[in-house]
């Protein structure tokens, strides 16, 4: 069995050394002698597992396992001589191929660069071939092969090839839009665009004529419109290129507008250039909607070709993109660089900044509500804000404007009347016209800068409106003060419901989603979370802080508002408006009251019959004046509040009775039947004309120590 054994070894070598990878062979060792050590433990009887039967065949394959360790032994010896002696010369080898290995690498490297740079310069040649031909959709399409190029060059590293292969495209790509778009614009000329395209026989012939060319032509712009940029130097990468955001956001403004889109705008802005720059009639920096009608004439004129016509081209890396926004956008950034021409000649007259920023308003409405345009796509009106000069001026103007015309409002002979004559029948807050006129001017300005795009910009805006509304509350508590110091008149319930009415519309705008987002910027919430830009509220957090405010309000009042300070004020003020009148009204009460206390109560005998009781002749001026009080107060005070005044007026009117009637008096049965008329009978019903509802607490008390003279009485009189 040597034999067999000696072959089997050199098989399992051969399966086990490959390559002559000799130096597996101390791990071929170590498995062979772990096996033997197995064996050698099963023939000791260390191993359990093995039956008497199975040792002479382990005894064997033992004796063979170590003859052929043996052999492996001494071939090991023989090889690792052989490769020390071997070492020194293919190290030798390796060093002397090495230069032309690299040589090889070399030119393979020169042969992979110079199929690019023939494959460049053939498709170059094919697209100059083509344009000389007279072809050019041959060679648009050589262009493509040729965009293609580049594009697989776009990670290469040979930088200098990578140049060449873009200035190449861009050469070929500006050549070919010069082409194509003059090749298009003759073609428009013979369909006499901008004409707006009519149902008439004529134009229809037309259009069938051109239909064909149109297509075609609009369709080599699509390809040659977004060549990939220049590869900035030292291999920055800048921004991809493209006319959408890849995640869907709309454009922006000075977005390139797409390629055929632009060409149709082209005769368009020149006829715009034409009318509204240089010397020409219709060029008036006091008329900015003479340029903004024109351009909205424009949008409706052609809103139908682009959605009916061009839109169906749109294809492609096209698809995504709204042909009728793509060719707004583009005479918006026609009205933006006018806009942005005119405005240093503008800024310092504010006659004529305001009129443009009153028209340039209108058009934004009329963009978005009219034209249907987007709000999430830009429009020119960000040149009002995005430049702090020109905000600052908008601001001032803002400023100037409303003074003016608060003061119209403020100083108008029916200022402090209620527009509805009757106040009540149409009204019940009594809102005068100024204070009305006031908050409407307030109101404009809200909806001016709800144009605005960004918080920051806002909030000049907002202080402005809170500087009005202090400065009005001021001017209020002044006339207040000085209307105060008489008998209650018009012009102070006036005061009064205008405090009033600024409080409740402060509140309600308060809770507005628009203001609530100004509040959160300006008094960030610790556990809010922000936008990507991280510097306002995002907006499912403030939806969620809306809901909660809705359904909680003291937690909406804890948290208060962007109006909380002038909230405060008006409501200070309204509390200070009504102490006035009550203690006016409970003043003079107290002057009537004086002959009705020195009644001789406790000599008022009792009358068995109550009903035949007259109320006593010396409260009639108390009762006669506070009901003509009550009576002035109900139609010149809002409903909203009459019930607090009612209320304020009752409980001092019990404190009076109590204290400079009842107190002051001893009580017979009689003068305690005859108060408790007057009360009861004669002055509840004077009130319930008025009050509803409302408690008398101190009349009960008035009742308890009325008892208790009554009992006393007639024994400290008997004792005198």
């Amino acid at each position: 069995n040597s034999g067999g054994g000696s072959h089997a070894m050199d098989q399992y070598l051969d399966e086990t050394i490959i390559d002559d990878n000799f130096r597996v062979l101390p791990d071929v060792l170590k498995s062979l002698k772990k096996e033997r050590d197995h064996l050698k433990a099963q023939l000791t009887g260390t191993v359990e597992t093995t039956t008497v039967g199975e040792w002479p065949s382990i005894v064997l394959d033992i004796q063979s396992t170590l003859k052929d360790l043996d052999i492996l032994h001494d071939r090991c010896t023989e090889l690792d001589r052989s490769s020390q002696l071997l070492d020194p010369v293919l190290i030798k080898c390796a060093k002397a191929i090495e230069p032309k290995v690299e040589e090889l690498v070399d030119a393979q490297r020169s042969q992979s660069y110079l199929k690019w740079l023939k494959a460049v310069q053939k498709w170059s040649g094919s697209i100059d071939i083509c344009l000389k031909r007279g072809s050019p959709q041959d060679a648009v399409r050589a262009y493509s092969k040729l965009s293609s190029i580049v594009g697989q060059l776009r990670n290469s590293k040979c930088a200098h090839l990578k140049r060449y292969a873009t200035d190449i495209q861009q050469h070929w790509c500006a050549r070919l839009q010069d082409r194509v778009t003059s090749d298009f614009l003759v073609m428009l000329k013979e369909l006499k665009w901008p004409t707006p395209l009519s149902s008439s026989s004529h134009t229809q012939d037309l259009w069938n004529k051109c239909h064909h060319r149109f297509t075609e032509l609009f369709n080599l712009l699509l390809e040659l419109g977004t060549p990939p940029p220049p590869v900035p130097p030292h291999g920055h990468h800048g921004p991809p290129h493209g006319h959408h955001d890849p995640e869907g956001c709309p454009p922006r403004l000075h977005d390139p507008v797409v390629l055929p889109i632009n060409v149709l705008l082209d005769p368009l802005k020149k006829r715009f250039q034409f009318h509204f720059y240089g010397n020409k009639k219709t060029n008036m920096k006091e008329k900015p909607e003479w340029y903004f009608t024109q351009v909205s004439a424009w949008i409706n004129d052609h809103s139908h070709f682009m959605e009916k016509i061009v839109q169906p081209m749109m294809q492609g890396p096209y698809q995504g993109v709204n042909a009728r926004l793509e060719f707004i956008r583009g005479l918006l950034q026609e009205v933006e660089v006018k806009i942005l021409h005119d405005m240093p000649t503008i800024l310092y007259e504010d006659a004529i900044m305001a009129h443009l920023i009153d028209e340039l308003l209108l058009f934004e409405r009329e963009l978005r509500s009219v034209v249907q345009y987007p709000s999430p796509h830009p429009s020119c009106l960000h040149v009002l804000y995005n430049d702090e000069v020109a905000l600052h001026k908008w601001v001032t103007l803002e400023r100037q404007f409303a003074l003016k015309r608060i003061k119209v409002v403020t100083h108008s002979p029916t200022a402090w009347q209620c527009q509805y004559g009757d106040m009540t029948a149409a009204d019940d807050t009594c809102v005068p016209e100024c204070a009305e006129g006031f908050m409407g001017i307030i109101a404009g300005i809200t909806e001016r800068y709800k144009c605005v795009e960004g918080v920051e910009q806002q909030v000049p805006f907002l202080e402005l409106q809170l500087d009005l509304l202090m400065e009005f509350h001021q001017d209020l508590v002044t006339a207040s003060k000085k209307a105060a110091g008489a008998q209650p008149s018009e012009n102070l319930c006036a005061y009064l419901n205008s405090a009033h009415y600024i409080t409740l519309i402060l509140k309600k705008w308060g809770e507005q989603e628009f203001f609530l987002r100004l509040h959160y910027h300006l008094n960030p919430h610790p556990k809010h979370s922000t936008t990507a830009e991280g510097r306002h509220p995002s907006l499912g957090w403030l939806l969620q802080i809306i809901s909660t405010r809705r359904m909680d309000p003291q937690f909406a009042e804890s948290e208060g508002c962007v109006f909380s300070t002038p909230i405060t004020a008006f409501s200070a003020l309204v509390g200070d408006i009504l102490g006035w009148i009550v203690q006016h009204i409970i003043s003079v009460a107290k002057d009537n009251c004086k002959r009705y206390k020195r009644d001789k109560w406790h000599h008022m005998t009792v009358d068995k019959d109550v009903l035949s009781l007259d109320p006593s002749p010396s409260a009639s001026d108390l009762f006669t004046q506070l009901r003509d009080q009550l009576v002035f107060m109900e139609s010149h005070v809002s409903p909203q509040i009459t019930p607090d005044l009612y209320s304020l007026i009752n409980r001092e009117l019990d404190r009076l009775l109590l204290t400079e009637v009842v107190k002051n008096n001893s009580f017979s049965e009689g003068g305690a039947t005859q108060l408790d008329y007057d009360v009861s009978k004669v002055m509840v019903s004077l009130l319930a004309e008025f009050f509803v509802d409302i408690p008398s607490v101190h009349l009960l008390e008035m009742y308890v120590y009325l008892n208790h003279n009554w009992i006393n009485g007639p024994r400290r009189h008997a004792d005198c």
